[in-house]
């Protein structure tokens, strides 16, 4: 059982005007056995650490620190081997099953390719792909017409069902879900839910996933950290019922479950330089040491708040 660990992580941008910084100086690690949700605010940086993990990034991205798997350093590794890490170490689930499925290859066709990346020989293949199908719902008297499908002529709800599976086909340690509930109906997201239930049964390692959606990261995760402004401010086991960060109590307040309270103020621009909390000047128990000193972390990686309230 292997942690991907993040050791002072830092992602920019350049831009006309200097650059726009993504990932501050991360540190935390990901347990294994265990899933963990990454929540906050869009342009928080919580993607871009996924595409970090995965070795995504653009190359005119400008990295430093290490992201660590077991004793591999996913910052030092070729290009080629983060091709053969991605999928057989690390499988990703989209944001978008329409975009992450390819709309001229029927279904088979995407999903050997990913199944072929595991062990076993055709016979054995062939037999996983009609596995996987029953287990993300699809009924026997389905299965062939599904899989001779072009993704159009799916359903949105099957489509998702369809990009989960490939995301655990080539028997991945780790699963990295990318919002997998954006954009659903409820009927979808209720699916969604469903499927990384099955993504869990399937035995992985690990699981990181992105997203908005506090009701899934509720029922489905053992953890949550929270970004802001490229940071995580926040992270344990009961961060949704005792969070400690304003930001984290703003942010839970916001949503319709907790009183849809909005938050005060902006997050900083990007590429705005900023001395001291980088929620200070929306935080009502702001000290004058907020708006003048970066706090640094109070616990451990298990349980971590980054606040001068509890100093």
């Amino acid at each position: 059982m292997r942690d991907i660990r993040l050791d002072q992580v830092e992602i920019r941008f350049p831009v006309k005007e200097g650059f726009v910084e993504a990932a501050a100086g991360v540190t935390t690690t990901f347990q294994s056995g265990e899933i963990t949700a990454i929540i906050g605010e869009s342009g928080c940086g919580k993607s871009v650490l996924g595409l970090a993990i995965l070795g995504l990034l653009p190359i005119y991205a400008q990295i430093s620190g290490s992201i660590w798997l077991g004793e591999n350093d996913l910052f030092r590794m070729s290009p080629k081997q983060m091709r053969n890490l991605r999928g057989r170490e690390i499988g990703f689930i989209a944001q978008n099953p329409a975009d992450s499925l390819n709309p001229v290859r029927k279904i088979k066709g995407q999903l050997m390719e990913a199944i072929r990346l595991s062990q076993g020989d055709f016979s054995e293949h062939n037999k996983k792909l009609y596995g996987l199908l029953k287990d993300f719902g699809f009924p026997k008297e389905q299965l062939t017409r599904v899989l001779q499908s072009y993704p159009f002529q799916l359903s949105g709800g099957m489509k998702q069902r369809i990009s989960s599976a490939m995301g655990i086909a080539s028997d991945a340690n780790w699963i990295l879900a990318d919002e997998p509930s954006k954009g659903l109906d409820n009927d979808l997201r209720e699916q969604t839910y469903e499927n990384l239930r099955q993504i869990k049964k399937h035995g992985v390692e690990g699981m990181i996933i992105i997203t908005h959606d506090i009701v899934l990261a509720e029922k489905l995760c053992d953890s949550v950290a929270v970004m802001y402004s490229g940071q995580i401010i926040e992270k344990g086991k009961n961060v949704l019922s005792n969070p400690r960060h304003p930001y984290t109590k703003g942010l839970l307040d916001s949503f319709p479950s907790h009183g849809m309270h909005a938050m005060e103020g902006k997050s900083p621009a990007p590429g705005e330089i900023m001395l001291g909390c980088r929620f200070a000047s929306r935080c009502s128990k702001a000290m004058p040491v907020c708006r003048k000193q970066s706090p640094t972390e109070y616990g451990n990686n298990e349980e971590m708040v980054r606040c001068f309230l509890y100093d």
